[in-house]
């Protein structure tokens, strides 16, 4: 039981992830497309491409937070450090508080989500084919196994009461596997 509602949590993660601005998003992350502009930023002396992160009326705190930053970065390895979390931390928790989500921390590298990778990757190079058929045969693979679940669990569903709730159970893995995949694609009803 647990296998299966973990089959119906995780897609229904990943998909809140790519496509509804979900709150385990990559912009918190040190190597994420926030921070990594923040350092860039950092390093040329202009706030301006921070600016987009975060809705206009936080400009001017991004603006006094980066101006302090860059003013105390040269004093030592130290307060340089500690300078640039701040930077990022307050980035960060602006530009969530922007999408309504919560602000839970700087996240280490290395673990931002292969597929939020290569949604970056194909921003960066122009190529979006490759992402659209990976997660396309991803999706599709997912609906055949839960159909092909559910069908093999109907066809005892009527033996037992055991085989009956375990073709109800494939049967909702199924259901809200479609609808998670069906609503991430914006669809309206049946």
């Amino acid at each position: 039981m647990k296998t299966k509602l973990r089959k119906t949590a995780v897609p229904a993660a990943i998909f809140s992830l790519m496509f509804a601005g979900s709150a385990q998003a990559h912009c918190d992350a040190l190597d994420g497309p926030v921070i990594t502009e923040a350092r860039a930023a950092l390093e040329s002396g202009n706030v301006k491409p921070l600016l987009k992160w975060v809705p206009a009326k936080d400009e001017a705190e991004i603006k006094r937070v980066f101006a302090d930053v860059r003013q105390v970065r040269g004093q030592s390895e130290t307060a340089k450090n500690i300078a640039d979390q701040h930077l990022f931390s307050t980035l960060v928790e602006v530009h969530r508080a922007s999408e309504g989500a919560p602000f839970t921390g700087i996240k280490p590298s290395g673990q931002i989500d292969p597929g939020l990778m290569a949604a970056d990757a194909a921003l960066e190079n122009g190529q979006i084919d490759r992402l659209v058929a990976n997660i396309t045969r991803k999706i599709e693979n997912g609906i055949r196994e839960r159909y092909h679940e559910a069908q093999r669990a109907r066809a005892m569903a009527d033996q037992s009461g055991d085989k009956g709730r375990a073709f109800v159970a494939d049967y909702v893995n199924y259901i809200h596997y479609i609808e998670g995949v069906h609503g991430a694609a914006g669809g309206q009803g049946h």
